[in-house]
């Protein structure tokens, strides 16, 4: 079932980003229920019309450090995000939207614990792919500035680390941050008619 949605969006999205307008950039901060640390990173976003836009935007998190009886476990992420918004509801200034995309999550974990006096270190990285759900509001102000805010799901498979440690990629997260606007949105139906 995954296999196939993914499928289904890579169908959707690739000749959607061929027609689209690259119109803005942002910077964005995350806090998910997996990782449970902060997150920034940058964004940019793609018109394809009023309707449809599209949103490719990479995410680092802080390192979560996790204190056991034997030592530490530490994790890191860091996301790539192919995403594409459908307007639902457009107010003059205010845009809300459901989400939908592919996600590239990097999990690193690394452990040092000290078991029977033996020193156990042990570093793995692994690359996972999810699924994106969600929802958002962006707020249009004057002509360059657009702050957001973001509700997501991703689903995820689980990241296991040898015999100590097992995370899963499924999280919660919710996004905000802003979008400036570096060049302005072409009428390609005038562009059509003219043809």
């Amino acid at each position: 079932m995954k296999k196939s949605l993914i499928e289904i969006l890579l169908i959707l999205l690739l000749p959607a980003a061929a027609y689209s307008q690259f119109t803005h950039v942002g910077l964005q901060a995350a806090y998910s229920t997996q990782v449970k640390e902060p997150g920034f990173g940058l964004l940019a976003l793609y018109r394809v019309n009023d309707a449809i836009k599209l949103t490719p935007n990479a995410l680092y998190y802080l390192p979560h450090k996790i204190n056991t009886s034997l030592g530490t476990q530490k994790y890191e992420w860091w996301t790539i995000n192919l995403d594409g918004n459908y307007v639902i509801v457009n107010q003059g200034i205010f845009e809300g939207y459901g989400m939908m995309g592919l996600s590239f999550i990097n999990i690193t974990g690394e452990q040092d614990e000290i078991n029977h006096g033996l020193v156990f270190k042990d570093k793995h990285s692994m690359l996972k792919l999810g699924l994106n759900l969600g929802a958002g509001l962006r707020l249009n102000l004057g002509e360059r500035v657009a702050p957001f805010l973001d509700l997501r799901y991703t689903i995820g498979n689980k990241a296991k680390f040898s015999d100590w440690g097992e995370v899963s990629a499924s999280q919660f997260s919710i996004f905000a941050g802003i979008l400036v606007r570096i060049k302005e949105d072409k009428d390609r139906s005038a562009e059509e008619e003219e043809y």
